[in-house]
């Protein structure tokens, strides 16, 4: 049972609208003001969590001889990450699964809060890296990606053509 702060019809309303309209641009539901769950819901952060799916921020760093993709990927093993080269594009993927259980070694688990998700970010690449030689490698829950360049050679500079009357 759920011990209610606030039993006003209008703002619960209000906060199922505003969940609906977060979802549908695939943001987490806010936090409701409407009721707390006692005793857990002190414990929930203000924001909730997405469902399902999620955007990995990344870190691209160029240094002189390679670009360096730097994601956090807490909990996944190499197992559970792919990154793919094709026609320029670089994706980077994963999918990190949670096994639950609904008692632990003690008893029943109050709160559980760890979710399964997956997500896929994708970078077209420059024309001078060396598409053999990418690299990638989890290790700490970081992986990162190496994307060697490769040395071309200079362009032509425009070379300017003089015209003359006849």
């Amino acid at each position: 049972m759920a011990l209610t702060l606030f039993n006003d019809p209008f703002m619960s309303e209000m906060d199922r609208a505003m969940n609906r309209m977060l979802s549908s641009f695939g943001m987490p539901a806010a936090r409701s003001t409407a009721t707390l769950n006692w005793p857990m819901d002190i414990f929930r952060p203000v924001m909730g969590t997405t469902a399902g799916t999620a955007s990995m921020p990344m870190d691209i760093i160029e240094t002189p001889t390679a670009y360096e993709l730097h994601a956090d990927t807490p909990g996944m093993t190499p197992e559970d990450v792919k990154v793919e080269l094709h026609e320029g594009v670089l994706t980077v993927s994963g999918n990190r699964k949670v096994a639950r259980e609904d008692k632990d070694a003690q008893g029943k688990v109050w709160r559980s809060e760890r979710s399964a998700y997956s997500f896929a970010r994708s970078f077209t690449l420059p024309e001078n890296v060396n598409a053999d030689n990418i690299c990638a490698t989890i290790d700490k829950g970081v992986l990162k990606v190496c994307v060697p360049k490769m040395e071309t050679e200079p362009k032509p500079e425009p070379k300017r053509i003089t015209v003359t009357g006849a």
